[in-house]
């Protein structure tokens, strides 16, 4: 064995390395597309986890595979692309734990050339504040909804955009709207000014969205982004329960959409838009959103999901 110790944070890595390649069957190349290194740092961290004893016949027992499992029976489960299951310090650092996550994900996965839709909210802020410096070249990040005067500044989509861009030294796009207009015939007009047109054509050509999940069960409250109550906005059908949002989008507890009766008033990407990114990642926690994350799966709103372990727990043994 080597005299050499290794970092907490080289033991996480070498770990899920080797979590992917004895337990999930992943070949070489594939983890080292998967997070982001040359196929020969993956042999040699193989290599390595055996000379520190990392891996001897299978994984060694340890809270960090506990979670790998854990990500592993929901990657499956939910047909998911990705997954980061978070242990959080306490209810009170979920924002930043969670944000913190995502941050590193997101640094691991960007190429050159890649472009960031982003929506909002106080996980994403979180997100903004710790993103590791990434040396990539023509990175653009974009926002994907208006903007509302009454959201606390840091946690609009605006801020969470320049944010980002400021520290991936990234081209910013902003979306130089309200979040709801008066009516709508002014959401066309809106549409139809060059600097709206420039900007939704950067949308369009998202490749990765980092995205908040709104949990609206039994909920009484002003409805977050349009500041008018829920049930005056959400048209839902016999049967259906509404169950969260993504990006201003509606959905059940099955992941089937809503009818918005604010929709024509609303400036966010379009949800055909939305779909065609290829990586959605959902960055949420808290029991209390297990049943608007797990809705956001099943309807593919999401197709990667950063959460804490208590709600993933939760989301394993959903139906």
């Amino acid at each position: 064995m080597y005299e050499k110790k290794l970092s907490e944070a080289q033991i996480a890595e070498y770990t899920r390395v080797a979590h992917y390649y004895y337990k999930e069957g992943c070949t070489q190349e594939q983890i080292a597309q998967r997070m982001n290194m040359s196929r020969q740092r993956v042999n040699r961290i193989l290599s390595d986890c055996l000379e520190y004893g990392i891996v001897h016949i299978s994984i060694t027992a340890s809270p960090s595979t506990m979670l790998l499992e854990l990500e592993s029976k929901l990657k499956e489960k939910y047909r998911l692309q990705d997954i980061r299951v978070v242990d959080i310090a306490g209810e009170k650092d979920v924002y930043r734990d969670l944000g913190a996550a995502a941050a590193q994900y997101l640094a691991t996965i960007l190429r050159d050339d890649d472009v960031v839709g982003l929506t909002r909210g106080n996980t994403l802020a979180a997100m903004a504040e710790q993103i590791p410096l990434v040396h990539k070249k023509n990175i653009t990040v974009v926002q994907m909804l208006g903007s509302r005067n009454s959201e606390p500044q840091n946690t609009a989509a605006n801020e969470i955009v320049h944010n980002i861009a400021t520290r991936l030294g990234a081209k910013p796009f902003m979306l130089f709207a309200p979040i709801v207009v008066s009516s709508a015939e002014m959401k066309k007009s809106l549409q139809q000014e060059p600097i709206f047109v420039d900007t939704y054509r950067v949308i369009q050509r998202c490749n990765i969205a980092v995205v908040g999940i709104g949990a609206y069960e039994n909920v009484d409250l002003r409805y977050s982004f349009v500041g008018v109550d829920i049930h005056d906005i959400a048209q839902v059908t016999d049967g259906q329960q509404l169950a969260g949002e993504v990006g201003t989008h509606l959905f059940d507890q099955n992941g089937a959409r809503v009818i918005n009766r604010y929709r024509d008033r609303i400036i966010a990407i379009e949800l055909e838009d939305y779909m065609k990114i290829p990586v959605r990642i959902g960055v949420a926690g808290l029991p209390s959103k297990a049943k608007a994350i797990y809705a956001a799966m099943k309807g593919g709103y999401i197709n990667v999901l950063v959460v804490d372990t208590a709600t993933a727990r939760i989301l394993a043994d959903m139906p």
